[in-house]
């Protein structure tokens, strides 16, 4: 059964005519497309927010942002290198509008990650059916051209070949580009879904970032002011002794 189905793809092959090279070329660039963005969306970009978030919020809490940035950094997809340069710079003493900044300019390179090569499926798609329609004009004009020069016992055989080349080049033309579309659906709308995760953890860590900040301020000041209160019951003594 698998040698007569690899006979009936052969004879559909060769006898589509030499537009189905173009075509296989089409198919073959797209599958390799379709393997990179998956491996992109479902291995690079694959991250538990729901643990890694709530992790990393923790050794920030415990001023272990060196530590929380290793955390991030354990796999390289835009949303963990974004995060990576916010808890950097913040480490680093920076303020939060100068995070704020840093986070958008490394977003303006990470985020076009998400969407590369990913319309060339849609173009794949387009230039097979087109390529396939061309086919079938050339199968057609061969059949209609060979009416007029054969012998009459070998037009029909002719005849026959020409619209089996036309048939043969559209229809793989199509099972191209179909599967082409589908992918392309599916991996728009994991871009889509993976553009919206990196926002919402984006905007969440710089506003924990931004209350964390404003907790350690109010407890240096609260610190500074036991301080001063200690001094002074600590020169009042001193004072009444004199």
């Amino acid at each position: 059964m698998f040698h007569s189905a690899l006979e009936f793809v052969a004879r559909f092959f060769t006898t589509g005519g030499p537009f189905m090279w173009l075509i296989l070329l089409l198919f073959a660039a797209a599958v390799a497309v379709i393997v990179e963005r998956s491996i992109f969306f479902y291995r690079t970009c694959r991250t538990d927010v729901d643990r890694l978030m709530p992790e990393a919020m923790r050794l920030l809490n415990e001023n272990r942002s060196a530590a929380a940035r290793r955390l991030v950094e354990r796999k390289s997809g835009p949303l963990n290198r974004i995060l990576s340069v916010a808890i950097g710079r913040y480490g680093d003493g920076l303020s939060l509008e100068e995070v704020r900044k840093w986070v958008e300019e490394v977003a303006l390179q990470e985020v076009p990650r998400f969407g590369r090569r990913i319309n060339y499926l849609a173009m794949f798609a387009n230039i097979a059916t087109l390529t396939g329609l061309l086919g079938t004009i050339f199968g057609l004009q061969r059949s209609f051209g060979s009416l007029a020069v054969a012998e009459a016992a070998e037009k029909a055989a002719m005849l026959a070949a020409g619209i089996s080349q036309a048939m043969n080049t559209t229809a793989f033309g199509l099972i191209v580009a179909i599967p082409c579309l589908i992918a392309y659906a599916k991996l728009s709308n994991l871009q889509a879904a993976r553009t919206e995760e990196m926002d919402a953890c984006t905007v969440r860590l710089l506003n924990y970032l931004e209350s964390k900040r404003e907790a350690d301020s109010w407890i240096d000041e609260s610190s500074n002011v036991e301080r001063l209160v200690s001094q002074d019951s600590a020169e009042a003594p001193l004072s009444a002794n004199s």
